[in-house]
């Protein structure tokens, strides 16, 4: 995964991404899911941005598929 930018909030480009696992409810279903996050988090001020895995990893593999 690659979340190479600066912090929206103070432009530091030291941060920390760590992987979360959150429930999530899918429309129209009753039972409930459990989806991959990451949050980055900035090093320098805290401020956190939070990133689906599944859009990021679809995104990473179109990006490299030649």
């Amino acid at each position: 995964m690659k979340l190479d930018f600066s912090c929206l909030k103070c432009g530091s480009s030291s941060y920390e991404v760590k992987s979360v696992v959150l429930p999530e409810k899918k429309e129209k279903k009753v039972s409930i899911d459990f989806g991959l996050y990451y949050f980055k988090i900035c090093s320098n001020c805290g401020f956190t941005e939070i990133y689906s895995a599944k859009v990021m990893d679809k995104n990473e593999k179109l990006n490299f598929e030649y």
